[in-house]
């Protein structure tokens, strides 16, 4: 199978992003990418799959069933299916973000961004 290339193209809304390759809303099987930024913002979203976030610049703080982990620039964070995440950037933190399968195209739950300053 030769290469598949996804154009670029802005997702509308908050936290600002960029997707990469779209999730489908109808599902997908294979993965979904997109970069994001939070600036001194604090993102809480839940989805039915699973979520790997590389930090590509500045520190991002992820709580996940009641534990908070702080991740630099050049790490991951894994959140499980099926849980809340709570993405916090104090500054500013861009990410890489992969979504696992979502074959049933089963929607995400977003609860919300607000600003922490």
């Amino acid at each position: 199978m030769p290469p598949i290339v996804h154009p670029a193209g802005e997702l509308r809304g908050a936290p600002r992003s960029h997707k990469l390759i779209a999730p489908d809303p109808n599902g997908w099987t294979s993965v979904a990418m997109m970069e994001w930024e939070l600036n001194a913002q604090e993102w809480v979203d839940e989805h039915p799959h699973e979520e790997l976030n590389y930090v590509l610049a500045g520190t991002l703080f992820v709580t996940c069933d009641g534990e908070t982990v702080e991740v630099t620039q050049g790490s991951v964070v894994r959140v499980p299916a099926g849980t809340v995440g709570t993405y916090r950037a104090p500054e500013h933190a861009r990410m890489l973000a992969i979504y696992g399968p979502n074959p049933d195209g089963a929607p995400s739950t977003r609860h919300g961004l607000r600003s922490i300053r």
